[in-house]
């Protein structure tokens, strides 16, 4: 009993309760909290509110429906439910999943009309969950911005697809949307403003940002984006063999299930079968992702990503977005496995052509294979030169789809590019390999200085303090006025950020000190372009 008490005591020492607050579904109450890194910094948080029906039973696979109503005071004080995923294993886990959580610096329903951010978070579409806990959002609540995090369906059961309109595919980002719908009617309860969202998120949350821009039914659901590390055009980003992968795990489950059954017949068996006998395939089917949907009413995407980009066919709202100086070099921290890749393409050049590229031809593969090591090693060996093995990881996986992007809609709207090549001691917390002759950041490294992770700042070293306020100010300026420098400052050396042009490729290079350069990736780039240009049919759909 006494070990409860102080428990209680604890916990009320910080945590204290929130305002009720009446959504259109029921009443909720949060609590009142402190920010880890500023014990006068106080701010409200209602964890783990239902957004969307639970999509389970005939559910399953299905577009996100509303919420069911409750009665009572619900207490929203926790957000630890996880989305099932097929490369993890979580006690959280449940398909009764759609859940979202609000932090507000202000007290609810008190008519403010702040800044609102809604982020969605990255894993390939495999994994991934909103922010644990109510102390990361400290550095937004600082900067007087409403920030939205929620859960949406990974893995089959966000991204499964029979290719037709039975499971048209692409669930997770309609759920995505759906919170978004969600935001629209509700934040002014929390004391946001429904015309000032910005969209964030980190790389398959990017990529679901980039794909939220293009998709004609999120019109007037947010003013401005922000991605980090990843977009549609990034190959990991668009599923080849959706029909095949949904009927295999069909397969899977019961070996009398064939290609000859319906797809609605194949919806009808999925949504019967117990959750973990889905579950249970991922050691063979374990890629997903968004798919181009045939078209209908309810679609996300019907078009080539590429040519909506290029052709202007998408929100024209201003982006931030941006790279980190080596997003593969967490490759290295196994130097046995990475020399061991090296070698495969060395010998076997065709497997550096992606799927995504389209080369059937086996010897026109060899040949292409060939053109991009050399991008990389003019001469010798990938084996004999790791770094350049990385480097080319680098681009095939992330920074040559996420530049293309930008290139093209720069064209259209305002866009302003950074790359993160400050490694400071936050970073190496989770990235503790440094090899000379490439970039230091590896992919996501760059969120350690935008989530307030920490009690206490002071024991890390000055310039990391400094990259984490700048970080968070150039984010929070653009959230606020849609400019990262909108006036000369001193936290940022008086850097004025300039857009991408159409003929003119600038980029706000985060490090030690800010600089402005010029061409991200410029040893490379241009090769992958000309590679495009010669052998890749048209239309480009990944990059």
């Amino acid at each position: 009993m006494l070990c409860v008490l102080v428990i209680l005591y604890i916990i009320h020492s910080v945590i204290s309760t929130g305002p009720v607050i009446t959504l259109p579904s029921g009443k909720i109450r949060g609590q009142q909290v402190q920010a880890r890194f500023d014990k006068n910094l106080l701010y409200y948080a209602y964890q783990g509110i239902p957004f969307a029906s639970p999509p389970t039973g005939k559910l399953r696979f299905l577009p996100p429906r509303p919420a069911k109503n409750w009665s009572g005071i619900k207490d929203v004080l926790d957000n630890q439910i996880s989305c099932y995923a097929v490369d993890a294993e979580d006690e959280h886990f449940s398909e009764d999943c759609l859940y979202l959580s609000v932090y507000t610096p202000t007290a609810p329903m008190n008519n403010t009309k702040l800044n609102v951010l809604v982020f969605i978070y990255g894993g390939t579409f495999l994994h991934g969950h909103m922010t644990y806990g109510y102390k990361k959002g400290g550095f937004l609540m600082q900067e007087d911005i409403v920030l939205v995090t929620f859960n949406y369906r990974v893995g089959p059961f966000g991204f499964l697809s029979t290719g037709d309109t039975v499971i048209p595919g692409n669930m997770g980002l309609k759920d995505q949307q759906f919170a978004l719908k969600w935001v629209q009617r509700n934040i002014h309860l929390f004391g946001g403003d429904p015309a000032k969202v910005t969209l964030m998120g980190q790389s398959a949350g990017s990529a679901s940002v980039t794909y939220q821009l293009i998709a004609p039914s999120s019109a007037g659901l947010f003013r401005a984006a922000i991605g980090c590390s990843g977009t549609f055009l990034c190959p990991w980003a668009y599923q080849i063999q959706a029909v095949d992968t949904a009927y295999g795990i069909a397969a899977e489950i019961d070996p009398q299930f064939t290609r000859n059954r319906t797809s609605q017949e194949l919806l009808e068996f999925l949504q019967g079968v117990d959750v973990q006998e889905i579950v249970k395939t991922k050691n063979k089917y374990n890629v997903f992702s968004p798919v181009i949907e045939v078209p209908h009413a309810g679609a996300i995407i019907s078009d080539v990503m590429y040519d909506r980009a290029d052709k202007g066919m998408f929100k024209k709202v201003p982006i931030f977005m941006g790279i980190n100086s080596e997003e593969g070099i967490g490759l290295g921290k196994n130097i046995t496995s990475l020399l061991k890749r090296l070698e495969n393409y060395d010998k076997n050049p065709r497997l550096v052509v992606n799927d995504d590229m389209y080369i059937k031809d086996d010897d026109e593969k060899l040949k292409v294979g060939k053109d991009i090591i050399k991008i990389y090693v003019k001469n010798g060996t990938l084996e004999n030169n790791p770094p350049k093995g990385i480097q080319l990881y680098s681009d095939d996986r992330f920074t040559r789809g996420i530049i293309k992007f930008a290139e093209l809609v720069a064209k259209h709207t305002d866009v302003y590019f950074y790359q993160f090549s400050y490694h400071g001691e936050l970073g190496k917390a989770t990235n503790n390999v440094t090899i000379p002759g490439i970039g230091k950041v590896k992919h996501a490294e760059d969120q350690r200085y935008f989530w307030s992770e920490h009690d206490d700042y002071g024991s890390y070293p000055a310039r990391d303090v400094v990259t984490v306020r700048r970080y968070n100010k150039l984010i929070a300026n653009f959230i606020k006025t849609l400019n990262p420098t909108p006036v000369e400052d001193e936290l940022f050396q008086n850097v004025t950020w300039p857009k991408v042009a159409r003929d003119e490729f600038p980029y706000l290079n985060i490090d030690d000190d800010l600089s402005v350069l010029r061409n991200p990736r410029n040893f490379s780039f241009g090769h992958w372009v000309d590679l495009f240009e010669k052998y890749v049919p048209k239309p480009f759909i990944s990059y």
